[in-house]
């Protein structure tokens, strides 16, 4: 049932701020006012208009926010529509109403009335407010108060419901058909198969744990250079007597080379003009002195006299004695 609001009349208003000030007032709801007349709800009742019937047997307790759960009994042999109700305190000051067009509840003469109601107060601060019995109260249960639960089927757990209970039995199987498909995926895993191709080797189902490996040349395997299914590394390179370049730099007319086990080489050309020295500075310095070997250009000339002067390790100096400008090309091996 949705939770009715109800009106707090000016004189329960009154009471109930003065019990909050601490002053001895009871707030006891001792009785419910019945009335099967539709009535205009106000604060400034004193009394529930056309109420023909007075009940005492009644529990109630709140149960979380500003909510009340209440249940009227009345076990007269009496028939009759409930269209409205007022809540009245101990010594008789109409403390709420409730009122609307269509009946809330019906008795018949050979039935017990049992009147349960949520109600919703306009204040959340209802914990002064008692019920004079409650041996018979079963309100709703929420996260703060036992009461009565609807419980849910396997279905309505497995789909997320947040309305009803969910028992042992429910979960049980929630988690057996969990298990299951947790299982059947460890199966799917288990059954695939994991094979090393190329220079990869090793593999297997997944009944265990495997390992993949690449197998590292020897020196040996190196120098031989047939092994199809081995990587070479640096350090066998290294021990099987490999020499590969480690800085290189090409431009328009010469370049240089470094290699891994320190040897160097520099090349290019000079123009030098008649009866003229060029210098030559070096990309890379040597370590020791290195004559570089040169030829001269292709013109028809002497090339005797033409040579090389000055050697450094950075460096050194072409001289032309012919008549006619030449073009030397020169090259430089060593540390």
């Amino acid at each position: 049932m949705t939770a009715l609001t109800l009106t707090m009349t000016t004189a329960g208003l009154g009471r109930f701020t003065a019990a909050q000030a601490s002053d001895d007032i009871d707030l006891t709801i001792a009785t419910v006012g019945l009335t099967a007349s539709a009535f205009a709800v106000a604060p400034t009742l004193t009394a529930l208009p056309g109420e023909f019937r007075r009940i005492a047997t009644i529990a109630g307790s709140a149960i979380g926010d500003n909510l009340v759960h209440m249940i009227v009994r009345d076990e007269a042999a009496l028939a009759y529509d409930v269209f409205g109700f007022g809540l009245f305190l101990a010594d008789g000051t109409l403390f709420a109403v409730y009122g609307q067009a269509t009946p809330i509840a019906g008795k018949s003469a050979a039935s017990t009335l049992l009147f349960a109601l949520d109600i919703a107060f306009p204040t959340s601060d209802i914990t002064q407010l008692t019920f004079g019995d409650t041996d018979f109260l079963n309100p709703p249960a929420t996260s703060e108060t036992k009461g009565v639960v609807e419980l849910a089927t396997l279905i309505e757990a497995e789909a997320g419901d947040t309305a009803r209970a969910t028992t042992g039995a429910v979960v049980k199987a929630m988690l057996a058909t969990a298990i299951e498909a947790v299982g059947e995926a460890i199966e799917g895993l288990m059954r695939r198969t994991i094979y090393g191709a190329g220079l990869v080797k090793g593999g297997g189902d997944g009944s265990a744990n495997r390992t993949l490996t690449v197998d590292a040349a020897t020196a040996e395997q190196i120098r031989a250079g047939t092994a199809p299914d081995s990587v070479a590394t640096p350090a066998a390179l290294r021990a099987a007597g490999a020499v590969y370049v480690i800085q290189q730099a090409l431009t328009a007319d010469g370049g240089h080379r470094v290699w891994s086990d320190g040897l160097k080489e520099c090349w290019g050309s000079v123009n030098v003009g008649p009866d003229a020295t060029a210098n030559v500075l070096l990309p890379v310095n040597h370590e020791t002195f290195v004559v570089p070997a040169g030829v001269a250009g292709s013109i028809n000339q002497d090339e005797q006299s033409v040579g090389v002067l000055n050697v450094t390790t950075v460096g050194f100096a072409v001289r032309n004695q012919n008549p006619l400008a030449t073009t030397f090309y020169w090259h430089t091996k060593g540390l």
